[in-house]
């Protein structure tokens, strides 16, 4: 078993005792904390291995809390609203996907934002269907068939759960033929269009992909707060899932979460004290991105890899060859050796 072995047993474990620890409201904004950990790591995916910036991603979080709004008047199988969120997610993704991703730089990341006010408004004037500027309730509650999760602390372990697994399949995903498939192209799209991989193909699937995630974040949200609103596709949140990208370093895995973190818990605490909170965040966060670049989890990485690292590799790396003549004895000339 290797040290990341280790440290990644250690980090579940600790996930799983973190609520005998926590306060009431510690245990429900941790729950609160996994959810938007899902959101983050679905935006980490298209942003730091797929190379699209997307500032309209709340729009999938969004419908997945509107699918399980909406259908929860017909259906109660918590199995059934999960899935059908993802699914519904799922191929609204695939739709922008096609129509997106052959654009790039900043026409892309504008024509997110437009499909996310384009939804905005339609479950802000869709009344009938979706409740309008009032939203809509929930009433339904999780049930996976050992009784509805009421308790805090029961909801803190099934978004505690989700997060994990979807930390998993990610890592396996990313790791797989396809995903390095999917960060070649990101890393030079015309050498691997060159060598005959349709790279729309692959940003499509990676878009589809994040969507989804953000659906399952999205259903979970929904069921945690029992209520809808067109406020959870507003850009603003689209923004805030950027920031927790970026503060938490994109391109890896551990960022995402540690940027939600770090973003949940300050909003929580700074805005206990303050009603101007935005002001002193946004400060907070500029501070962060301009000390470390890369992002936190960046940090963290290197600041492993240098306590982890034997000392002797260390020693070995920063050596620099020598140029210098060996020196030369007697013995060692010609004729030197003689009896």
């Amino acid at each position: 078993m290797n040290k990341n072995q280790v440290l990644a047993i250690v980090a579940v474990a600790a996930i799983l005792a973190l609520p005998f620890i926590l306060s009431t409201y510690g245990i429900r904004l941790a729950g609160e904390l996994f959810i938007m950990s899902i959101f983050a790591l679905s935006l980490g995916l298209l942003m730091g291995y797929a190379g699209l910036t997307s500032f309209g991603h709340a729009s999938f979080f969004g419908t997945g809390v509107y699918v399980v709004a909406i259908l929860s008047q017909f259906v109660t199988n918590t199995y059934v609203l999960i899935m059908a969120a993802i699914v519904i997610t799922g191929l609204l993704a695939w739709i922008a996907a096609l129509m997106f991703v052959r654009i790039t730089g900043s026409y892309f990341f504008m024509l997110t934002l437009a499909f996310n006010q384009l939804l905005y408004v339609f479950f802000y004037k869709f009344k009938s269907l979706a409740g309008g500027a009032d939203g809509m309730s929930i009433s339904v509650r999780p049930d996976f068939g050992f009784g509805p999760v009421t308790t805090p602390i029961g909801r803190y372990y099934v978004m505690a759960v989700i997060f994990i697994l979807c930390y998993i399949v990610l890592h396996y995903v990313i790791n797989s033929p396809t995903g390095k498939i999917v960060i070649g192209v990101k890393e030079n799209t015309s050498r691997m269009r060159a060598l005959g991989y349709n790279t729309e193909s692959y940003k499509v699937l990676a878009f589809t992909l994040s969507g989804m995630m953000a659906g399952l974040a999205g259903s979970l949200y929904g069921f945690s707060n029992q209520f809808a609103s067109p406020e959870i596709i507003s850009w603003g949140l689209s923004g805030q899932a950027l920031i927790m990208v970026i503060i938490g370093g994109s391109g890896t895995l551990l960022g995402p979460p540690i940027g939600a973190a770090v973003f949940v818990v300050l909003q929580s605490y700074i805005s206990s004290y303050t009603e101007r909170w935005p002001i002193i965040m946004g400060a907070l966060f500029l501070i962060l991105v301009l000390l470390g670049r890369g992002g936190v989890a960046h940090l963290l990485i290197g600041l492993w890899r240098k306590l982890t690292l034997p000392r002797t590799d260390v020693d070995a790396d920063n050596q620099k060859p020598s140029y210098a003549m060996p020196k030369v004895t007697e013995s060692d000339s010609v004729g030197g050796n003689r009896p």
